[in-house]
């Protein structure tokens, strides 16, 4: 019995828009104004005050431009929730109207075009079997979150549909104007293609497989003197920051070939989101920059850090004399490959990986460093034959 005594949901919209500029028109319409009752059945319109009188300015005077009244378009649901429309709203939509010509349908599909969030708590306002009925009796809609998630979903069909159409010819535009195929790394053909397309710049890119990944690789385990500094990768190209999409699009590609590197790929699993990466792998990142100085031994910092440790380790079991601090001085200088030289740097790694972990290997680090001076006599003889001692 309450069901059957409620009210039906009323529509109540207002098209109210002239252009003429005429002066009698402006009269009639500021009287129609004045006598504007909120106590009328359209109590759900409003109105906007206009504070000041537009006028335009013609070879005779000036004219006072017509007021215009706000177009106004209001649903009150069953629930008492009021959604508000603009004149703009349903508009911009691709549904045809042969699919879905309700207006109060599309009004709402065009409000609900937005993030899921949003959207969801746009249609949770609607209840269930919701219906309503104009100003004169008629049925303007039935069961209206049925028929908006419907339009929705159609809608959404059309819109990405139409997204690929342009992609590919935007593709298409790209490839008509490209002429190198150069990869700019290696400068040589590229043996695994790897293409990217930028409408910003209306331009193609082509790489090498590996050769990017070995590029991004460096960028995200960029280092100085045993300190990580990762950079985002760029674009070699441009020398630009690659983009979200442009990264996944390289991310896919590289994956088949086979060409992923470990950086790239915990990049990918946070959403190439270097900051947060750069937290869940501060320590893997520290501790590879500390072995790739102790391996290449390409500053003077990283030679200076692994001369100090050998130093230190050999005046714990016996006194340090400065022609032994000038045997390794030079061998690290010269000869960085010696395999006893890799075995220090292997015994120094462990040493640093305690430190940082808090680890206690000390007693084999010293099993190392005592078999290493017992043979340095090798070192000191390969010194001698090469002629970087006397």
């Amino acid at each position: 019995m309450e069901e059957e005594s409620q009210e039906p949901t009323t529509f109540f919209q207002l098209h109210d828009e002239d252009d003429n500029t005429n002066d009698s028109d402006d009269s009639d319409d500021s009287d129609d104004s004045n006598n504007f009752n909120e106590s009328d059945d359209n109590k759900y319109l409003t109105y906007d005050e206009l504070s000041f009188n537009k006028r335009r300015k013609t070879s005779t005077g000036y004219i006072a431009l017509r007021q215009k009244k706000v177009y106004v378009c209001l649903l009150q649901l069953s629930s008492g929730y009021i959604i508000k429309f603009h004149k703009k709203d349903g508009r911009n939509l691709l549904l045809p109207e042969w699919f879905e010509s309700n207006e109060f349908v599309r009004k709402i599909v065009s409000r609900s075009l937005r993030s899921v969030a949003v959207r969801l708590r746009y249609l949770s306002n609607i209840p269930d079997d919701e219906y309503g009925y104009d100003e004169y009796g008629n049925m303007t809609y039935y069961d209206l979150k049925e028929q908006v998630i419907e339009s929705y979903l159609v809608e959404s069909r059309i819109r990405r549909a139409m997204r690929n159409v342009l992609m590919r010819w935007r593709n298409y535009q790209m490839d008509k104007r490209h002429q190198d195929i150069i990869d700019p790394i290696t400068l040589s053909e590229p043996e695994k293609c790897v293409i990217l397309y930028d409408w910003s710049m209306k331009r193609k890119f082509v790489f090498d497989a590996k050769s990017l990944a070995i590029h991004i690789e460096m960028a995200l385990l960029y280092h100085e003197d045993g300190f990580a500094m990762p950079c985002y990768p760029r674009n070699p190209w441009t020398n630009l920051e690659f983009t979200y999409r442009q990264l996944v699009s390289i991310y896919e590609q590289l994956k088949t070939y086979g060409e992923l590197r470990w950086g790239f790929v915990t990049l990918r699993k946070h959403n190439f989101n270097k900051d947060i990466w750069h937290k869940y792998y501060h320590t893997s990142i520290t501790l590879k920059s500390i072995q790739t100085s102790l391996i290449q031994l390409d500053t003077y910092n990283a030679r200076d850090l692994l001369e100090d440790f050998i130093i230190m380790k050999i005046n714990e079991i016996v006194d340090v004399t400065p022609y032994l601090i000038n045997i390794y001085r030079t061998a690290i200088l010269r000869i960085p490959r010696h395999w006893i030289i890799e075995q220090w740097k292997q015994a120094a790694f462990l040493h640093y990986e305690d430190q940082h972990f808090g680890w206690n290997h000390i007693v084999m680090i010293n099993k190392i460093c005592r078999r290493l001076l017992r043979k340095q006599h090798i070192l000191i003889n390969d010194l001698e034959e090469k002629g970087y001692i006397h």
